[in-house]
């Protein structure tokens, strides 16, 4: 397990690392509003994805080593053009996708699910490093892609991205279907008891996924809807770096996953869940504190002259970054100790404030008012949570003052893992 555990947090890494390479390469070569457009076309995939997802999603890891893998493959097969295109046909009435690239954002999304479903299945045969490496594979042949495209044939386009993101699709997916192929022979349709059960697991979870992306994105609209493209770029731009952060809480979030699943005593998932808050919080504020700190004159150099209201951005997103922090720590204890519901609920008023603030905020004063807007969301989101949290764990608002010791235990923890191991 902790060959796995570290192997992922590194894999996330490499991955956020390659990615920040890929918005680098957009924002410095091709500028804000290309970065605009290409923020609206992962944003319309991801919002399609969420609803292939409750199929092709989470259900997939539990039923994996419960079902035949060949019956849930074509139940996701089946199931991904039939949720995606009613979805894709919303958004394209709403006229929330780019001109020009509506057919690719539909076809991306069913390339990108197919290749979700590998993964999953992956991931629930234990297989971390065939669902690790195809993560990687992707966003490493998305940037490389890029860079051929842009220094060899001159290509600094939308449309640049868009064949890059093809060309990535296509061979993850062709590669995880090597390895699942063998499976396959026992082909056959899946059956109503399959579905049903992927449904009722799936379809609450994406629900709350559904509502958390909305909050993280609903604001990209508005932007678009009251400015221009480019103001949206140097938005999208300023979310990327400030939530790179999170890569602390995230890996975090496994580990304590990791022990809250195999606890069955309510008194140290709590301790430990608060544990977690506390150092998690520590790191994140001085990580925080260190990218706020820096210069604009280095965003300016290190992207271009029109980037440089960045740090407005990512001064407004601070408490925001830090709450969602916290607030994945609360998510992981909800969910390992059976109570998933909160999670539902603490994104559900996320997203209320999301949509009134918005369209306040934004229309006043711009970028940083949608900046504002996503932390007063990820703000009430985890005050929710961690109310909730205070009362079932029966804790007193002294206990989440960090002291020394919290870090002491964080230590045994992980050497706890290690000798279990």
């Amino acid at each position: 397990m902790i060959r796995n555990l570290f192997s992922t947090t590194a894999s996330r890494l490499i991955i956020a690392l390659i990615n920040l390479c890929s918005v680098w390469l957009i924002a410095r070569f091709m500028g804000a509003t290309v970065l605009g457009t290409v923020s609206l076309i992962i944003l319309g995939m991801s919002i399609i994805q969420m609803f292939t997802a409750i199929l092709a999603g989470s259900s997939l890891v539990y039923q994996a080593s419960r079902k035949s893998v060949a019956e849930l493959l074509v139940a996701g097969w089946i199931w991904i053009p039939l949720s995606g295109l009613p979805v894709w046909a919303c958004l394209l009435i709403l006229k929330l996708i780019p001109d020009g690239y509506v057919i690719d954002v539909f076809l991306l999304s069913l390339l990108g699910s197919l290749v979700t479903i590998n993964q999953n299945l992956f991931l629930g045969k234990e297989k971390i490093s065939y669902f690790n490496g195809i993560a990687i594979l992707q966003s490493f042949l998305m940037v490389a892609c890029l860079l051929v495209f842009m220094f060899a044939f001159k290509w600094y386009e939308v449309s640049a991205y868009v064949t890059a993101q093809y060309i990535s699709m296509i061979i993850c997916f062709i590669t995880g279907m090597i390895n699942i192929m063998p499976p396959l022979k026992e082909f056959r349709f899946p059956r109503w008891q399959t579905i049903t059960e992927a449904f009722s697991f799936g379809g609450y979870l994406q629900t709350a996924s559904i509502m958390q992306l909305l909050n993280y994105r609903l604001s990209y609209y508005l932007i678009e809807k009251f400015f221009d493209r480019a103001t949206l770029g140097v938005y999208s731009l300023g979310v990327q770096i400030a939530e790179s952060v999170w890569i602390i809480a995230k890996s975090m979030a496994v580990l304590l996953y990791s022990r809250l699943s195999n606890s069955r005593d309510p008194q140290y998932s709590a301790m430990l869940t608060n544990n977690f808050i506390k150092v998690v919080t520590i790191l994140t504020v001085v990580l925080m504190l260190i990218i706020i700190s820096l210069p604009e004159n280095l965003f300016t150099f290190i992207f271009r002259s029109e980037f440089g209201k960045i740090t407005s951005v990512i001064g407004g997103l601070s408490p925001g970054i830090i709450a969602i922090a916290i607030s994945l720590m609360l998510s992981h204890y909800f969910s390992g100790t059976g109570k998933p519901y909160y999670n539902a609920i603490s994104s559900g008023i996320g997203l209320i404030f999301t949509v009134v603030l918005g369209f306040l905020l934004i229309p006043l004063y711009g970028l940083t008012g949608a900046a504002l807007t996503a932390s007063a969301s990820y703000l009430s989101s985890m005050i929710f949570q961690l109310i909730v949290f205070k009362n079932t764990a029966s804790l007193t608002w002294r206990s989440f003052i960090p002291c020394q010791s919290d870090f002491k235990r964080m230590k045994e923890e992980l050497l706890t893992l290690f000798k279990t191991t």
